[in-house]
């Protein structure tokens, strides 16, 4: 809420006010999110390619503040996470694709499901060119295996993370399901994945994709990181499982 005018107070008063205000806003709201990191010898991918095009940018109006990750299901729907979002009414969000678009676009409407960590952002317009994305089902295999993540926002190596707002991704094994969400954990350095990442702060809402016979498909949405052995990043990625909310989802992107 804004307060009113308070007598005598100028008119770039309020205005200033009301813009730190704002800045207290979204860092209060982004300080939980997750981002991606990396051990210090590793090398992150840099470049999106393949389903990682369709990785994006959530950004809070009016500033355009960038405020976590989400990803393009295809022309019209975009899935973040909840938490990210259900304090934000449609007009003041805004999504940037940059491997497809040079444009931030519009939200029409924000829909979330019953229960789960999850919100479909609906387009005011088509992406024309994008990446066609495939969806976990319940009975795809996804723990033990080889996931792909990534997002935007603060990333770096363990311990020294700085906010540079370009995409980061890597390699990971899911461990186990904790509270209905996949987990996977930052191994010790020299142990791992390849080019192995995790999340910590600032990227709620990026996707995870598992590796199948079929190709890459999105199995996970960014929504808590733990911190396990340091109280400032997390070696801990928690993702909120798509299968169970096809239901929901399903119906979304069958319309026309």
């Amino acid at each position: 809420m804004v307060s009113p005018k308070e007598p005598g107070q100028s008119r770039g008063a309020v205005v200033v006010s009301l813009v730190m205000k704002i800045a207290l806003l979204l860092f209060l709201l982004t300080a939980l999110c997750p981002a991606i990191v990396w051990q210090e010898e590793s090398q992150p991918q840099k470049e999106a390619t393949g389903p990682m095009r369709n990785v994006g940018q959530l950004l809070y109006s009016p500033l355009r503040v960038l405020g976590g990750s989400c990803v393009l299901l295809d022309g019209r729907w975009v899935l973040t996470s909840r938490h990210g979002t259900e304090k934000w009414q449609a007009d003041f969000l805004a999504v940037k694709f940059p491997a497809l678009e040079t444009k931030a676009l519009a939200i029409k409407a924000i829909h979330f499901p019953p229960t789960g960590d999850f919100a479909l952002l609906e387009l005011t317009e088509k992406v024309k060119e994008h990446e066609s994305i495939s969806l976990a089902k319940e009975k795809t295999p996804v723990q033990g295996r080889r996931v792909w993540l990534g997002g935007f926002g603060k990333s770096g190596p363990v311990g020294d993370c700085h906010f540079h707002g370009v995409f980061r991704g890597g390699y990971n094994r899911i461990d186990q399901e904790r509270g209905g969400k996949w987990s996977c954990d930052l191994s010790p350095p020299g142990k791992g994945e390849e080019q192995e990442v995790t999340v910590a702060q600032m990227d709620s809402g990026s996707p995870l994709f598992v590796e199948t016979a079929q190709g890459w498909q999105l199995c996970g949405i960014a929504s808590t990181a733990s911190n396990g052995k340091n109280p400032g990043y997390g070696n801990r990625s928690n993702y909120a499982k798509i299968a169970p909310a096809l239901g929901w989802l399903t119906p979304f992107l069958q319309k026309k």
